[in-house]
Order: C-alpha cells, then sequence, then structure tokens
C-alpha cells in the first residue's frame, strides 16, 4: 500500500510540474497548492483532476488563458469541447452553469460545472441541475413548454443522422414513460402524446406540470439516470 502511495503522489508531483511548464499557463499564472487543495474542497476533485481540467479548460484558447488564467471564454469556445459536442442539451448545460446566463465562463464556473457533472456528484446534485436545465422558462416547474424544447433538442435528426420509422415511433410513444430520447423529428400529435404521458406520470399534484419534487420522485426512479447524467473529461 505503501508502493501505491508514493506512486500516486509521485504521478500527481509529475503532473503539478507539467502543468506549471506547459506553454498553455505559466508559472505567474498557474494555481499554487493552497489554490489547488481550495478547489478540491469546494468540489468533488482531486486536486490532480483540477488540474486536468484546467489543462482541458486552457486548450480551448491558450492565448487567452496564458494572458489571464482568469479570462473568459465565450459559450462558442467552449462548444468546442469534444465531450460537449454530442450532447444536445450543450448549450443549455453551459447557459445554466454560467453566472450571466449567456454560456459564456471563466475557469472557476467551468471547474464547478463538470465537477457537479461528474461521476462523482450525489444523485440528488445531478437532479437539481437536470431539473434546471430542463426548465427552459427559469419559473421553477417544468410545462408542457419546456417539454416541447426538450424533445426538439432530442430529437434533431442532425445530431444522430438517423431517421425514426413507424414501428419506433410507435415504441418511442410506448416508452414515453420511462424515456424521451429520440432520434428523429415527431409529428406534432406524437409530441403532444409523448408530453402528456410524461406529464401523467411525474405530476403527483394534477396541477398539469412538474415541479421540482415531482422530476425528483421521478428520477430516483428512473433506471440509469444517475450513470447518464454526466460528463467525464
Amino acid at each position: 500500500s505503501n508502493k501505491i502511495c508514493i506512486s500516486f503522489k509521485l504521478s500527481y508531483y509529475n503532473e503539478y510540474k507539467s502543468y506549471l511548464r506547459m506553454g498553455q499557463c505559466r508559472s505567474a499564472t498557474a494555481y499554487d497548492q493552497s489554490e489547488l487543495e481550495e478547489f478540491q474542497d469546494l468540489t468533488y476533485f482531486t486536486k490532480r483532476e483540477v488540474l486536468h481540467v484546467q489543462k482541458r479548460f486552457a486548450s480551448l484558447n491558450p492565448e487567452k488563458i496564458r494572458q489571464n488564467r482568469d479570462a473568459v471564454l465565450t459559450k462558442e469556445e467552449i462548444l468546442q469541447l469534444d465531450e460537449l459536442a454530442v450532447n444536445p442539451f450543450k448549450e443549455r448545460i453551459l447557459e445554466v452553469f454560467s453566472d450571466n446566463g449567456n454560456g459564456d465562463m471563466n475557469f472557476e464556473q467551468f471547474l464547478e460545472m463538470m465537477s457537479q457533472l461528474s461521476s462523482k456528484a450525489p444523485l440528488e446534485t445531478k437532479i437539481m441541475y437536470a431539473f434546471k436545465i430542463y426548465d427552459f422558462n427559469g419559473d421553477g416547474h417544468i410545462s408542457e413548454s419546456d417539454l416541447q424544447q426538450v424533445i426538439m433538442l432530442l430529437s434533431q435528426p442532425s445530431l444522430t443522422g438517423t431517421m425514426l420509422h413507424t414501428d419506433e415511433r410507435k415504441q418511442v410513444i410506448d416508452n414515453s414513460r420511462t424515456s424521451v430520447m429520440l432520434d428523429d423529428y415527431l409529428k406534432d400529435e406524437e409530441q403532444k402524446e409523448i408530453i402528456k404521458e410524461v406529464i401523467k406520470e411525474m405530476d403527483m399534484d394534477d396541477d398539469g406540470m412538474i415541479s421540482f419534487l415531482d422530476f425528483k420522485h421521478g428520477m430516483t426512479k428512473q433506471d440509469g439516470f444517475e450513470e447518464n447524467f454526466k460528463i467525464t473529461l
């Protein structure tokens, strides 16, 4: 066990030295040990993982971060991240985690996002942020209009390059109580049927909307939600 401990410490030390030397971020703008420890305390990441996240963030615009480690990257720059590119909610995710709501972020906001969306984040945290992402108008409820936008993002053919056939459409509608992961634009009546079933399944107080408590109750029972709601750098 001592050998494992020594090996891990050496690996972390080498990572930190590499971080200080890297052309993307000179030592003058690097985070020191106390700052890394603070990031570790405030996130679900280790110091080594924080360094890795910082490297990925800096790689999106090395020159800007070299000049100022606290520089804000635009939403368009952050969307270059491969792990975000395949997510249909990528722009909405950035909007939710950015301070001003427009998707632009500095490193601390980016780190917070990656921490909350990591596999280490607890289920309740994931549910809270999933609710915020689906609550497009920010009124504290997921309504029919919010679910329409969810379906629109999930059903864009440009995301998958595939089309739904008639039998596949029927299967999506039949499974709508547990999943609305779609591959193509659905017809209006199909969208309405899915939305009706989702609200019927999750709306515990029958007010026609999904509150956070409704959503939390539904997601707690949802198989695979915790595993699927994550981004790993």
